[in-house]
This record gives structure tokens, sequence and C-alpha cells, in this order.
């Protein structure tokens, strides 16, 4: 990039930042207001860079943009920032009243339900209109006072970004230890706390992952550091809280840079379990917590394409694994023999239907399996093996006992209930106790959506599209009964399709900004995830990944065939594996959509998976392929959404980044709208979105994505009013 620097010079053509007055023009409808805005766009600069590969060329015209420290790349963002501002101040009213109406729809004040944990019990609070939470304690007795364990808020106070990891108290419960990323780019700083006084004991270890576990004796942490370059978990540290960093203990390394680590505690509090995966395949290695010196000790080699998962409760390991069952089974082992020759099954597989998570207690077991229609939970009894008949609240939606925040349900081995939420696209979040002695179900705790939401103006109903190879994929529509027209509505599909993590179905406050105002809303389970099981997944991944783009192409012409949706008016919406879908379907049929939204997409693949130190490429090679292999790099090149831009009409398009991303780097969603602007032949919108303070997953704080969601949104509604 230095010779670059010196020898092209740095220009942009965005006419003053758009020279006519806004102020000065008439009131516009949406309809119109797009195309108000009539500026230039910035174009980028064309530096040819060639790339070689089997005896092939390919040229990058925008490759220095991947550059985040030259100047001119960040001046380029402020550009195109710049831009997007002068396109989208036309229907600014429009943005501001969404903004509001997202606001309003936020609980005010908010908690989780209590929970009971060694001796305490526990609750994470939101305070009035506050960005981020508080954890709260207080003695499992009678008439205890409550204390602070951490002030999110208050910790926050005077960073742009603040993204709470994992935190855990110590067994003596004295001290709680956490990790914050203070960027968005998944680089974590350790930090550990004396809850009575409120100290913070030691200052912050950088580098670092998020899982964090102290052993029985209080006095040991362990915690994990990234690769410094890829941001890959590899190293597991042992530290004695109260001492230098500079003096911790490297008990294991990963040196295979297609795995990664992660660390947790047991169920039973009793066993330290270090997780080494990659997409395919895993390994255990486990201590006693009560012995933290002692060495790692190897429950099952790793073996290719071989997964499994484990905890211990009791006397006895649990291991959910896919070893003779594609869709996943439910095994468990003596405590002195875990080795797979002594794994016995205790769920069987259901063919078609994933196995996704597992709960285990003393005298029960929980899973929780997916099919097209979401997810619902199994209880069996311990020992006999029994299941359990256990209330399912809807047909469609997911119920699952694993919470975003692992200290939130489900602590003690020896409880008698299952902690689990349910949620479906018309009905908010409900927390739910199970009672598997008396099989009662007892509402604990209900979304405060439902203030404001009334599900009876709504139609929740699957469909089924029909791909190109005849599979059957299912979609999920939600639209006001009040609100259908002969004809279709203006329709907002939206898609993933990657990693074997399903599209749910589960409440979205922000969606109903659109379904009150006249949008179908539709998921379409593709072809990547695991609504039909282990075989969707593979049927979407590797060389197979074109199902994923012609599934959702199918499931378009479905909902226009059916009179869902309006041909002049359907719109798409898909975020990082879900972006390169977006990029995907924009080359392949640009016709079928009025826009596309692309949230932080993986649009530039070939280029990403080719370069070893782009964080996540080598532990990714089971997901989209090795470009090292030529079949491989053939078929990524095939599709890649980058390199197929071509000279056409392409849809309207909204695209976000964040410049701190390190999942899918700005520099991907920058190039392919520079290439975009230089190639397409049409005049619609292209705007290009960047958070110069996010990472992948946007601001920080719990309303730091209203602003975004809303300029999305009002974008949609205004090219939705410019039908013919």
């Amino acid at each position: 990039m230095g010779e670059l620097s010196t020898r092209r010079r740095f220009t942009f053509s965005l006419a003053a930042a758009c020279a006519v007055p806004f102020a000065s023009r008439l009131p516009l409808s949406p309809a119109n207001a797009v195309e108000a805005a009539a500026c230039d766009a910035p174009i980028a600069p064309v530096v040819p860079k060639a790339v070689k590969a089997f005896g092939g060329v390919r040229i990058d015209n925008y490759d220095w943009l991947r550059d985040r420290k030259d100047s001119r790349v960040v001046s380029y963002l402020d550009a195109e920032n710049a831009y997007a501002d002068a396109r989208l101040e036309p229907i600014r009213p429009l943005v501001d009243e969404l903004a509001a109406e997202l606001k309003a729809r936020e609980a005010q004040e908010d908690s989780t339900v209590p929970t009971a944990y060694n001796g305490y019990i526990y609750e994470r609070r939101f305070s009035q209109g506050a960005q981020y939470p508080y954890v709260v304690r207080r003695k499992d007795e009678h008439g205890a006072q409550e204390e602070i364990v951490l002030n999110v808020g208050e910790l926050a106070a005077g960073h742009q970004q603040y993204q709470l990891g994992s935190w855990t108290v110590s067994p003596d419960n004295r001290h709680v230890a956490f990790s914050v990323d203070f960027t968005g780019a998944r680089e974590f700083r350790i930090f550990v706390r004396t809850i009575a006084t409120g100290e913070t004991v030691d200052q912050g270890i950088e580098n670092a992952s998020t899982d964090l576990v102290f052993a029985a004796d209080s006095d040991t942490l362990f915690y994990i550091r990234n690769d410094p370059m890829t941001l890959r978990a590899y190293q597991v540290w042992r530290h004695q809280p109260f001492s230098n960093p500079n003096g911790d203990v490297l008990i294991y390394e990963e040196s295979d840079p297609t795995f990664e680590i992660s660390i947790a505690l047991s169920g039973s509090g009793k066993v330290i379990l270090l997780n080494i995966s990659e997409e395919r395949t895993s390994e255990f290695r486990y201590l006693p917590a009560n012995r933290p010196m002692d060495e790692l000790k190897i429950i099952e080699p790793r073996r290719q394409g071989v997964i499994y998962e484990v905890d211990h409760v009791g006397d006895q390991f649990y291991i959910r694994t896919n070893l003779d069952a594609p869709d996943f089974r439910l095994m468990r082992a003596p405590q002195a023999t875990p080795m797979a020759p002594y794994w016995n099954e205790i769920v069987p597989e259901q063919p078609g239907h994933h196995l996704g998570h597992f709960k285990a207690f003393e005298t029960f077991v929980a899973v929780d399996v997916e099919n097209e229609s979401g997810t619902t939970i199994r209880v069996f009894s311990l020992p006999e093996l029994r299941e359990i008949p256990m209330p399912r609240p809807a047909t469609i939606g997911v119920a699952s006992s694993a919470f975003m925040d692992d200290n939130e349900a489900n602590l003690v081995p020896a409880a008698k209930v299952l902690r689990f939420h349910f949620s479906s696209p018309v009905r908010p979040q409900c927390v739910y106790d199970f009672d598997v002695t008396t099989g009662v179900l007892t509402l604990r705790k209900q979304d405060q959506a439902s203030r404001w939401f009334d599900s009876n103006h709504y139609v929740l109903d699957q469909l089924r599209a029909t791909a190109p190879d005849g599979e059957r994929i299912p979609i999920t529509i939600v639209y006001r009964k009040d609100m259908h027209q002969t004809g279709g509505n203006p329709t907002l599909i939206v898609g993933y399709g990657a990693y074997g993590m399903s599209l749910r179905p589960t409440f979205t406050r922000s969606v109903f900004s659109l379904i009150d105002r006249g949008f179908v809303y539709a998921i379409a389970h593709v072809r990547g995830g695991h609504e039909k099981g282990e075989r969707w997944y593979a049927e979407g991944r590797m060389l197979n990944k074109r199902n994923t783009f012609t599934d959702f192409i199918a499931v378009t012409e479905a909902l226009i065939a059916k009179g869902y949706g309006d041909p002049r008016a359907i719109f798409a919406q898909g975020g990082s594996a879900g972006g390169l879908l977006m990029g995907a379907i924009a080359n392949l049929r640009p016709d079928l959509y009025a826009g596309i939204v692309a949230e932080v997409p993986f649009v530039d693949i070939v280029t990403t998976m080719s370069d070893a130190s782009v964080p996540l490429t080598t532990l990714e090679y089971d997901e989209w392929g090795n470009p090292a292999v030529k079949r491989e790099y053939d078929y990524m090149l095939s599709y890649s959404p980058y390199d197929n831009v071509g000279q056409k009409s392409y849809p309207a398009m909204f695209v976000t980044a964040g410049f701190y991303d390190s999942q899918v780097s700005y520099a991907e969603p920058a190039k392919w709208v520079a290439k975009l602007r230089a190639s397409k032949i049409d005049t619609h919108d292209l705007l290009l979105r960047t958070d110069m303070a996010a990472g992948h997953i946007g601001r920080s704080g719990r309303l730091g994505s209203i602003e975004q969601d809303a300029e999305m949104t009002a974008w949609l509604i205004a090219h939705a009013g410019r039908r013919a």
C-alpha cells in the first residue's frame, strides 16, 4: 500500500455534500422522498491488483480498501456516510418517528426471573431507560439485604463501546470475574472485582477471549487468550487474582489453526471442561475443579467428523454427539471412564430432528429438538429414562432451556424444575418453570411487549416453496389481518442459511413497524440451517452452497405466486453470512427485488478465505471450503457476490458495516459497494452506512441499534411507496 499512496491521488465526487439545501424543499411523501435526495455518490479510485490462483488471474480493483491504516480509507467511508445521510435526509421525519416507536416498545424497566446459585438469589435489571443492566444478589434467606455484583452502566461510563462478555462469581462468593470488549472487535479484557467493596482487583488481562472459570479454591482463575492477529482462541492460562498477569501459567495451547477453544465449569461445579473444536470435529479435556494444578485429561480424542459436547452432573458425564447419529443423540458415561467405548445412549437420534442443546440435572435431563416449525423440549426422568410429557405453548415457535446469559437459569443440579423460554413470531417471549414431578407449568415472566402487542390482529402461517431440485422449503409468514391486499402486499423476506444456524421463528419487535404499515414478513428457512436436521445443513454448505441461494429465490417466487407478495415491492434482508445470501441473489435474480438490505455482509468470500491471517478464516474451511483446493476455490469463485458483480441493473440496496468488525471486515461491504457503483447500469439507491465505532453486532447497549434499525425500516417503507 505504500507505493499506492504515492502514485494515486484520492478524490471524491460528493458534490460538496449535496449543495441543494434540504430545508428549502417542499414536504415529501415516502413514495418520492428517496428519489429527491439528488447528489453524487462517492467514487472509489480503481487500483487494479492481479490475484493469481491455479493458473488464472482475477483483477481486484478495490483491494486497497482493506488497509484500515490508510487515511484515504477512513475518508472514503466518511464520504459514504455523508452520502447516506444526504439520501436519507428527506425521510428523516419518518426515521425519527420509527426510532421513537422502537424506543417506546422497549421495556423502560426490566429484570430477569430471580435465579438461585450457591446460597444466593441473582437478578439482572434495567432501570428506567438505562442502556446497560446491573446485576444484584441477596442471600437465600429471609430478610437478606441486596448487594450489587456488577453495575454495567457505571462501568461503561465514558466508553463509546462497552460490551460485557461473560461473568462468574467465585465459589466463596467474594469476587466476580468478568470480560469486556471495548471496540466490538471481540478482543476482551478480563477484570476481577471484590463484590463487597466494588474494588477492582485485576485492572485488565488483555488480548483475551470471553470465557472465565474459577477453580474450587476461589484463588485460581482460568481464562483464554486469543491469537493477536487472527483472534483465534488458542491458549488456556491459569491466573491468581491479586497477582501480576505476567506470572500466569500457560496450561494448554492448540497448535492446529483450524481449531479454537472454549472453557466452562460443568453443571455439577466439580469439573472444568475445555472444548477444542472446529466446524466438524471436537475434543474435550477436563480437570477436577478442586485440583486446579492437575493436567488436563482427554475424554475422547478428536476424530474428523465426530462432534461431541460434554457436561458433568452427579457422578456422570453427559455427552451430546453425532457419533453414529447425524442428527445427534444424548449419551452418558461413568465419571471414571468417560471415553467413547463407555458411552451409553439415553436419548436416541430422531432423523430429521436436530438435537441441538441439552441440560442435565440429578433426576432428569432435557433436550432441545429442532424441526421446521421451531424447537421443542423433551424431558426424561433419571435413571429410568421415562419421558415426561411437557406442554408446548404453541405449534409454531421456539422453546429452549438455553438462555443468552448462562447465569440466568438452571444452575442447581438438584432442582426439580426446568426453566425455559418460549417465543413465536406473534407471541412475545415468556419464561416458564416446568415442575418435572407434578407436570405443572408456571409462567414466571412475560415480555413487556404484551403491553402494546395484540396477537389477535395478526396471521401466523407456514407455507412451502419448491426448490429447483424439488426440495420443499419452509416459509414462516406474518401479516396483519386487516391489511391483506388483493394482488399482494409489500413483503420483506429474511434469510440466513449457514453454520447449521436456523433462522428460528421468534418474536422480533422491530418488524412490526413494517407489518403494521402493510408489509408481509416472511422467514425463508433455506438450506444451511438445521430446520430439517443435519441433512438440511449439509445441503447448504461447502459444494452445496448454491442451494441456499436458489432456495431463497424459490421462496420469493412462491410468495408472489400465492398472492402474498406484490411483485413490485419484494424486499430481502440478511446479515453476515445472510449478507452473502443477499449478494448472491442480487447477482442471480436482481429483477425479483425492489430493494435489498445487507447488514455486515460476507460478500468477498474468496479474498477472505484465501488469507489465513484474517480472523475466522482457518476455522471455517469446513463451512465454505479451502481456496488452496482448486475445486473448492472454483466453486466459491462461482458464487462470490463481489467477484460476480456485473454490468446490469441491480435493486436498490442499503448496506451496513462496522469499522471494528473482526468477523466480517468493513472492507467487504465497502469493496462490494464500490464495485457495484462502478458496474451497475441503473439509478437505484445504493447506500453504505459504516458505524465507525462498532463491530459485528453494532453499538453496545440495549438501545444502541435503534437508530440504524429505524433508518433501514424507513428506507424500506419509502421504497415500497414507490410502486407504480
